[in-house]
């Protein structure tokens, strides 16, 4: 829950009878601590940003147990910075968790939290370079963007540093050299004041079974897709320049989901084949800003909070066996 409440931190939806549960974390001055983003593992462990709780102005990390909804936080050390809303699992069993300065690899076994920074400030002469998305590879690294400086950033655990790779500036015709002299100049650049050639890398995924990091650049309606080990980069457009990606999530079979948070649509591109397919949702002004694929039992859905109308959305995926057995069905009445 990423608003001020003073009931409500997190909540529990049964996906069987859509009983909601609400939880609420202690913050400070009596208002329950906000959570902005939240995942499950492999192992089926909840993980989700705390915010200020111990420390004032000091963000932690939620671990809950799904069977006993044991709640334990862990906190970095003072003199470490606060985590943000952003968070995700690597290939080894580590969690990877946004920061304004950059990102911490935390070890479930150890408790312990590793810091990476980002080479650009979080505040410099441009303007604002906090962290957005993150990410964590399958070979243990962990990714984050600094979305107003069209930077994605890479920590090697191998080494401890922090590596950046910068994305292409859009390319826009019909601008005078005067009017490009001044959006050079701007020095106010945020999540919400792009210039006309910013990429805006937002919240990202990896594909766990292969070396790729898919993410969505919400101001240039395009994908960015890194090869994690080479670093080799390439942009792909969305089919439409009103297709704005917010987060990107990747199934098994190497599939890459959107959700298009102006248009309540859904994208998925198939990387082998170059097609696009997109899914209307049954509701408008939904501005879904999270996306997550869940493949257990063999049936995949893809889920996603409906913002702007206070609901969840699960999409099922039907095989073309089912499809086949409702057509049989109509046929029969």
């Amino acid at each position: 829950h990423s608003q001020p409440s003073r009931d409500i931190t997190y909540g529990r939806i049964d996906a069987k009878t859509g009983q909601t549960k609400f939880f609420k974390v202690q913050g400070l001055d009596n208002i329950a601590a906000v959570s902005h983003g939240i995942i499950r593992d492999p192992k089926g462990v909840i993980w989700l940003n705390i915010g200020p709780t111990i420390l004032p102005r000091h963000g932690g990390l939620g671990r809950i147990d799904a069977e006993t909804q044991k709640l334990d936080i862990f906190v970095p050390a003072p003199q470490m910075s606060g985590t943000g809303g952003s968070l995700d699992y690597d290939g080894k069993g580590k969690i990877w968790i946004t920061a304004p300065d950059g990102a911490f690899r935390f070890d479930p076994d150890s408790h312990e939290f590793t810091e990476f920074k980002s080479l650009i400030p979080a505040k410099n002469d441009k303007g604002s370079a906090q962290t957005y998305g993150a990410a964590g590879d399958s070979d243990g690294n962990g990714w984050w963007a600094q979305m107003a400086q069209d930077a994605i950033v890479k920590g090697e655990v191998e080494t401890g540093k922090s590596l950046q790779i910068n994305l292409p500036a859009v390319m826009v015709n019909g601008i005078s050299p005067e009017d490009r002299a001044f959006y050079d100049s701007v020095s106010d650049l945020g999540f919400n004041n792009p210039t006309l050639t910013s990429q805006g890398p937002r919240r990202m995924g990896t594909d766990k079974n292969a070396d790729v990091l898919w993410i969505g650049n919400s101001w240039s309606a395009t994908l960015a897709k890194i090869n994690t080990r080479t670093l080799e980069t390439s942009i792909i457009p969305f089919p439409d320049y009103t297709m704005q990606a917010y987060h990107i999530a990747v199934d098994t079979k190497h599939q890459v989901w959107a959700n298009l948070w102006t248009s309540d649509r859904v994208a998925k591109l198939d990387p082998a084949t170059n097609k696009w397919t997109t899914f209307e949702l049954p509701v408008r002004g939904t501005e879904m800003r999270h996306l997550t694929v869940d493949e257990q039992g063999g049936v995949l859905k893809v889920s996603m909070p409906v913002y702007r109308t206070n609901q969840m959305g699960v999409m099922t995926m039907r095989s073309d066996e089912d499809i086949a057995k409702l057509k049989q069905q109509v046929a029969s009445r």
